[in-house]
């Protein structure tokens, strides 16, 4: 029972990590550049970057969500 108390606070450590230095990782390893847009003829040269960006941190944070989401689960089940 320690050892899954132990590993949901590791996933919910690690998860928020990744949430909080999602800016850190994206402008680390150049997510914007990665990043595909569709619709690149209808937006501005700013308005492209900033879009592509702002999908790269949403992208990196949604990956930070699902690393805590077990940690919740784990949560609730070992503490009910």
């Amino acid at each position: 029972m320690l050892f899954l108390k132990v590993l949901a606070f590791v996933f919910l450590v690690a998860g928020f990590a990744f949430v909080f230095a999602a800016k850190i990782i994206v402008n680390r390893y150049k997510l914007v550049e990665k990043q595909k847009c569709d619709f690149e003829h209808e937006m501005s040269e700013e308005e492209l970057t900033k879009y592509k960006y702002d999908k790269a941190l949403v992208n990196m944070k949604m990956w930070g969500l699902l690393i805590a989401l077990p940690g919740v689960v784990l949560i609730f089940a070992v503490f009910r």
